[in-house]
Parts: structure tokens; sequence; C-alpha cells
């Protein structure tokens, strides 16, 4: 028996390898899962993984930040699986620019991609969770601690975990049974391996491999981060173990916060 049997998760971002991470954990523990994206090869992909390794999932292409998306993806999971019990906000993007060459549309483009989707996703779904169920968001630790050129960035995933907290409150005084959580990963690589993200984000392989080496010397486990470290909490949070858990940040970092880094 998995801890997750019978129960449904939505997962956005689910073409990248946090998303990919979470859908196989999730999987894993007897959840049928519904990768979203806008990638539908890498989508397809993470679906044939998912169903290697014995789950169910399907891929539904899907831009987070237009309700009318939110409101289809949501539709064709219920048709689909027949009901929602976890909604996991993974999909999101960065831009790390010091203020100086930051501009009004790179934080918008944040804001609506990192802040909105969620906020969408969690409007519509709430009342389609008829059983209760879990939402999961994905912030970052620099929302918390701050960090040089991520002014953008920071603050528009600081303004998810904000967003967390209250609508745990909200939805705990509604009675609807909907736990809201977030978990603040550090960095994740996969196998260790710089992601295609972060050499763009980074400029380009050489700033990436500093970037990965800075920050696995300020780490205190001394190494970096896999997605399977936070597909691990995301387990727990979605589980009913869990259920006495809402309005927190559960963060997975190696230390670095604890570390004062």
């Amino acid at each position: 028996m998995g801890k997750l049997d019978g129960k449904v998760a939505i997962v956005t971002g689910g073409t990248g390898a946090l998303g990919r991470a979470f859908s196989r954990a999730l999987a894993g523990e007897g959840a049928k899962i519904v990768a979203t994206g806008r990638d539908e090869a890498r989508g397809k992909e993470t679906v044939r993984l998912v169903r290697k390794a014995g789950g169910d999932a399907i891929f539904i292409q899907h831009d987070v930040t237009q309700a009318d998306d939110w409101a289809r993806v949501i539709d064709e999971t219920i048709d689909h699986y027949g009901r929602l019990d976890t909604l996991m906000n993974n999909a999101g993007d960065a831009v790390l620019k010091p203020i100086d060459v930051l501009t009004l549309e790179d934080l918008q483009y944040l804001m609506r991609l990192n802040f909105e989707g969620p906020f969408l996703g969690m409007k519509l779904a709430i009342p389609r969770m008829t059983e209760g169920g879990a939402i999961i968001n994905i912030t970052v630790l620099t929302a918390i601690v701050g960090n040089a050129n991520s002014t953008a960035y920071s603050a528009a995933k600081g303004s998810l975990g904000h967003l967390t907290r209250a609508l745990a409150s909200d939805c705990a005084r509604a009675g609807n049974n909907v736990r809201v959580n977030a978990i603040v990963p550090g960095v994740l690589f996969e196998g260790g391996v710089v992601s295609p993200g972060a050499t763009r984000v980074h400029g380009g392989p050489d700033g990436a491999r500093r970037f990965q080496e800075m920050i696995a010397a300020k780490t205190p486990l001394g190494r970096i981060g896999e997605p399977e470290d936070a597909a691990a909490a995301a387990v727990y949070l979605a589980s009913d173990e869990a259920r006495h858990v809402t309005g927190m940040e559960f963060v997975v970092d190696g230390g670095r916060i604890a570390g004062g880094n």
C-alpha cells in the first residue's frame, strides 16, 4: 500500500527535472499524475518514465498564466481520473539581473509565472477538491534570505510564500480540509549535472559551474541537492501523514539557512 493510493495530483512544470521528480515520487506512492507544461515532447517523456515504473500518468499542455487553461486542465483531470486531491504549483522561471538593468517587463513576467499562475490554480482547484486535499507551492531559498541580482525573482517567489500562509488560514477557517504548504528547495541538480536552465540564468556553462561550486562550498552538508530530495518532502505533504500540517514552508537546502548562507 502506498501513502497516496487513490489520490490524484496535478504537477505543473512536469516537463522539467524537478517536476519529473515530483511526478515519479508521488506516483511511486500510488498517486495518479497529471503532468502539465508547454513542451509536449518532454511532458510525454515524464509520462513514459512514470508508467515504466508502474505508475499512472497523463500529460496536458498548459500555460499556467491563463485562467482558461487552468479551468481546462482541472476539468480534464476530473473527467479522466474522477477527482483531484493534490495541486503542485511547480512551474516557474528566474531572471537574475542587478536592479539597474532589471526591467518592469522582467518583473511582470516573473510575477505572472511565479505568483499569478499559482494563484489562479489554487483559486480554481480548491472548489473542486470535494474530499479535501493538499496544495504544495514551490518557492525558492532567496525568497527567504535574499540574494544579489535576485530582487524580482525573490519578490515573486516571496509573494507566493506569503500567499501560502494566508491561504492556509483561509482554508482552515472555511473548513474545506484543504492544506496549503510550500517547499523551499536549495539548489537541486539532477545527478549533480548543471541544468540547462541554470546554464541560461548564470550566463553559460562556465558561469553555471562557478555557481555550482560556490553553492556546494556554502552548503553544510557539502553537496548540491538532487530533485529527489525535494520530492520526498512532497510525498509527505501530499499524504495523510501531514494531516495536521498547513501554512508551512519546508526548507530543503542542505543546511544553508542553518549555516547562515
